[in-house]
């Protein structure tokens, strides 16, 4: 054997005993080291001051409380804006999705007060088949994350609690903007009592119908929110319309049918007297 063979059989031998010890020390590839790992796992929720999800979901925290600037700057929905940065917190990778590719991602970023993000996932569609995951961009990788985010999938709507009144319950459908005092109707609307939280002194107005419409609008106390709420929910505050008067029925008596000339002519003639049959006088007794 030459010496040029042995120095190539040492150098294949090298590669074979590298190849070797890699598979023996258990490596695994890049993406199967992601599978669990924590998307945001030193997320703080009390810094986060502000969530957007592009222009199609924006909430900010400032002196008022949340409130959701996508829709009307209302107020959010604290309850369940607390759930859903919680979700945040606790989730992980399912597993990478090899050769999958997130087109027209929506980038959800969380920022403190100053504005400085503290945290950013693209979000995909959700898993088609599962319907409980959702795609991602994690550490350059397309991952399926361990929760669907619905609601980073919807409007500034459904951020807010659209329940208003608990009695009679009423719901809105919308928030009013820019409309006339002449119609809203409320100089002239109907004013009642309703229940809030247990609160039995609460004021409410129903004003005029909205256009083309059956809704209302709605206001309570001396708010200066305008609702668009169902008719038929503040049906039983609006005053009944008094009940029709009945009209009595005059029953008219039947007319007798007049009768054939014949028939009355009949009727007026008088009634014929029978001839009288006169009785044979009796022999006389006494013969001559």
């Amino acid at each position: 054997m030459t010496t040029k063979q042995l120095a190539i059989l040492l150098g294949a031998a090298a590669v074979l005993g590298g190849a070797a010890l890699c598979l023996s020390s258990g490596s695994k590839p890049s993406g199967a080291k992601l599978n669990g790992k924590a998307i945001f796992p030193k997320l703080d929720i009390s810094q986060v001051a502000r969530v957007e999800l592009g222009d199609k979901l924006k909430l900010a925290s400032g002196e008022k409380g949340w409130t959701v600037e996508t829709y009307h700057n209302y107020p959010a929905d604290h309850a369940k804006l607390t759930e859903n940065l919680l979700k945040l917190t606790e989730l992980k990778v399912g597993q990478v999705s090899r050769g999958k590719k997130i087109e027209n991602a929506d980038i959800l970023t969380l920022k403190d007060a100053s504005g400085k993000e503290v945290a950013t996932l693209p979000l995909g569609e959700k898993h088609a088949k599962w319907g409980h995951g959702r795609y991602a961009t994690f550490e350059g990788e397309t991952v399926l994350v361990s929760d669907s985010l619905d609601a980073f999938g919807t409007d500034g709507k459904s951020w807010v609690e659209t329940k208003i009144v608990d009695t009679p319950w009423i719901s809105f459908n919308d928030i009013a903007e820019g409309v006339s005092e002449e119609d809203l109707g409320f100089a002239t609307g109907v004013v009642a009592k309703v229940t809030i939280a247990g609160d039995t002194n609460r004021v409410a107005t129903i004003g005029n119908k909205v256009k083309d419409g059956n809704d209302r609008y709605f206001k309570l106390d001396n708010s200066d929110w305008v609702y668009i709420v169902p008719e038929y929910s503040v049906d039983k505050l609006l005053p009944k319309p008094p009940p029709e008067e009945k009209k009595e029925e005059v029953k008219e008596e039947p007319k007798e049918e007049p009768k054939p000339a014949q028939e009355e002519a009949k009727s007026e003639e008088p009634a014929k007297e029978e001839p009288k049959v006169e009785e044979p006088k009796a022999a006389d007794s006494k013969a001559e």
